[in-house]
């Protein structure tokens, strides 16, 4: 076995372990599950998760660090767009990305994270840097394809948007998801222009 295999064999146990400590920390919340139950769902021995992870802590915090390389690569995918067509396509991009990734289970595990995050200084500050560093991928995304002043502001306004959507889904999932394409398209399109015509 090769460094390069050894790599990709130890992130595959990793994320497996991070997929079945998810699910457990949605249906008992983070304090409410134990390590012993997350070695069951992974298919893991205990010991064997002390091999990748020292603790639970360290579980929850990588769990958040992936939601934020996650959200980092679906940002990269927009560098390909030509600038020509990028609003139309960014829109459609964003649209597709956020019916996918909103789900009971995804809006569960982002609000035990938004918990926790209250209750941990260690996970607050996880959060903190992963809003930034998302934040930035997408000013430095943006600011070539979008003639546009005050594109901080309009990232916040974005992410504002995509963020209160996953709350509201995880009131009311019905009526998000009825509307949530429309919202999305209107919404997007009109603060796009908006702070274009401001350019």
């Amino acid at each position: 076995m090769n460094y390069n295999d050894s790599i990709s064999r130890k992130s595959a146990r990793q994320n497996q372990i991070l997929d079945a400590a998810a699910h457990c920390f949605v249906e008992k919340g983070f304090h409410g599950a134990g390590m012993a139950e997350v070695a069951k769902r992974s298919g893991m021995s205990t010991g064997h998760i002390y091999h990748y992870f020292d603790n639970k802590q360290a579980i929850i915090l990588a769990i958040v660090e992936r939601e934020g390389d996650e959200a980092l690569v679906r940002i990269s995918e927009l560098e390909k767009i030509p600038v020509d067509t990028f609003k139309e396509t960014f829109i459609e991009h964003i649209v597709a990305a956020i019916t996918k990734k909103i789900s009971p289970f995804q809006t569960s595990l982002d609000a035990e994270i938004v918990a926790e995050g209250h209750r941990n200084e260690e996970v607050r500050k996880r959060m903190l840097e992963n809003d930034e560093r998302v934040r930035a991928k997408l000013c430095e995304v943006l600011k070539p394809k979008l003639g546009v002043t005050n594109l901080e502001q309009l990232v916040d306004s974005l992410m504002t948007l995509l963020i209160g959507i996953t709350g509201r889904y995880s009131r009311n999932p019905e009526r998000v998801s009825v509307i949530i394409e429309t919202l999305l398209r209107t919404t997007l399109a009109s603060l796009i222009e908006e702070f274009s015509e401001a350019a």
